[in-house]
């Protein structure tokens, strides 16, 4: 049997085997907006886990990641300052976040943020946020995981074909099961994933002659990409500041949250989150050591250095990393999905529509909306935008998240803060953002620190002074 043939073989499986298990999710379904968007708040420890692991870890993950050390060298380090951060975000907020969005039944975070500032503004700019920060990433899921299907099948699945596969896989279980369904096939690739992982870091040691000798080999070949200096400290910077607190302020993280069975379970998912997230850090970093210890200079694009290494020592072995970056996509895909469904639904259309809808008509609105936003995904992942000009936007997406740190803080922290604050944080971040984008560039604006930085410092600043000189509100005394 060919690669091309086994990749399909075995991609095919996986899919009947998901499907199986959204179906078993569909029975235990309650039907409700509820149930569908947070899975009726009653997931238990292992399951929260997965499906928190499962959404951090994306298609990128097999390509992306590892080309992190052939392209930057120590940058890769920037990955476990990121683990570290969102964890830390994750066990002080998510218990409190997940008290008051149960007291109050809360989906998303405009319902959250809204209700306590008793501002339509701030629901509104955190609405726009929410959606700017994870729809490009959304369409690079599909973008990536149709490329390394169509390359590994020898375009017998061609992209578009991809795109439509993915997106019509995604779209059944989602559509059914809601979060149920998405949860427990998140448990399922979350294992593949790490065993694919791991086998792969495995194989790819040996084939080098050891861990010593990639490392050997890896000083020998980038000394000057393994060292800080003023070119990539910036880069550094930015990247571990933007990641740290994208990855659990981003909607789809955030949510995660919402679906715990209570605070203990919540706190212990996420001590699991991140002894599990260091074990694939470390499995990541040593697939990228020895891949570029093996095929440095000998590929044209990084992205490929996993493939391209399974290809020249085991071309059978092509179909694990297709299977891999499969599970990667798919378990993000949903996720976000889900998430950008609630964001419509909730902080959109409920809040436009001129009467409260019932029970059954929001179960329904649900499922329609979360298929239009996967066409809408699909239709720009297959235009020459999406393919080309979206995939840049992923890191400008996590700085976008960033901006939903300050009206937590002011939530949860700093009592001071007031609906101008955050409206004034909200404003002058997405203001610099575009600024900085489009004139950095081209007046060869030359910074200390990078964009997602300075956007961080001045919409903070923002905040801060907007509260200063705003009264606050007599409803946020009484919280």
């Amino acid at each position: 049997m060919s690669s091309a043939s086994l990749t399909l073989l075995v991609v095919l499986l996986y899919l009947i085997l998901l499907k199986g298990v959204s179906y078993f999710a569909n029975r235990f379904s309650q039907h409700t907006a509820e149930d569908f968007f947070v899975a009726d708040r009653n997931i238990g420890v292992i399951a929260l886990m997965g499906t928190i692991v499962a959404t951090k870890v994306n298609a990128l993950a097999l390509t992306t990641a590892p080309a992190f050390i052939y392209e930057g060298g120590v940058l890769f380090l920037q990955t476990f300052i990121a683990l570290a951060g969102s964890f830390a975000l994750l066990i002080y907020f998510g218990p409190k976040v997940w008290s008051v969005c149960k007291d109050n039944q809360f989906i998303t975070q405009a319902e959250l943020f809204a209700h306590y500032y008793q501002s339509r503004w701030v629901h509104w700019l955190t609405t726009i946020v929410g959606i700017l920060s994870i729809f490009p990433f959304l369409v690079v899921q599909f973008v990536a995981v149709a490329k390394v299907f169509a390359v590994a099948t020898d375009q017998f699945i061609s992209f578009p074909i991809g795109i439509a596969i993915l997106g019509f896989s995604t779209s059944l279980y989602v559509f059914w099961g809601g979060a149920r369904a998405v949860i427990w096939t998140d448990v399922v690739q979350g294992i593949f994933l790490l065993t694919l992982i791991l086998l792969t870091a495995v194989l790819f040691t040996q084939w080098v002659g050891g861990y010593s000798q990639g490392l050997t080999i890896l000083h020998q070949l980038i000394p000057e990409k393994l060292t800080f200096n003023a070119d990539n400290t910036p880069v550094f910077i930015d990247q571990s500041l933007s990641w740290s607190f994208a990855f659990f302020l981003w909607p789809q993280i955030f949510q995660r949250v919402m679906m715990g069975k209570s605070v203990q379970v919540i706190e212990k998912a996420a001590w699991g989150h991140l002894g599990l997230g260091v074990v694939i850090k470390l499995a990541l970093m040593t697939i990228g050591i020895m891949a570029t210890a093996a095929l440095y200079g000998q590929i044209a694009d990084s992205d490929r250095l996993v493939a391209a290494f399974y290809a020249d020592r085991w071309p059978q072995g092509a179909c694990l990393v297709t299977l891999a970056v499969f599970a990667c996509g798919m378990s993000t895909i949903d996720s976000m999905l889900l998430s950008l469904s609630s964001i419509f639904t909730r902080d959109v259309v409920e809040n436009l529509w001129s009467q409260p809808l019932t029970e059954e008509q929001e179960y329904r609105l649900a499922q329609w909306v979360s298929l239009l936003t996967l066409g809408l995904a699909c239709g720009l992942a297959l235009s020459p935008v999406g393919q080309g000009y979206l995939a840049p936007l992923v890191t400008l997406a996590a700085t976008l998240a960033t901006l939903l740190l300050w009206p937590l803080l002011g939530l949860f922290v700093w009592k001071g803060a007031t609906p101008t604050g955050v409206i004034s944080s909200f404003i002058v971040g997405l203001a610099s953002l575009l600024l900085l984008e489009i004139f950095s560039h081209p007046l060869q604006l030359h910074f200390p620190c990078g964009n997602t930085t300075i956007v961080f410092l001045l919409s903070g600043l923002a905040f801060v002074l907007g509260s200063k000189i705003s009264p606050r509100s007599p409803l946020l005394e009484q919280d």
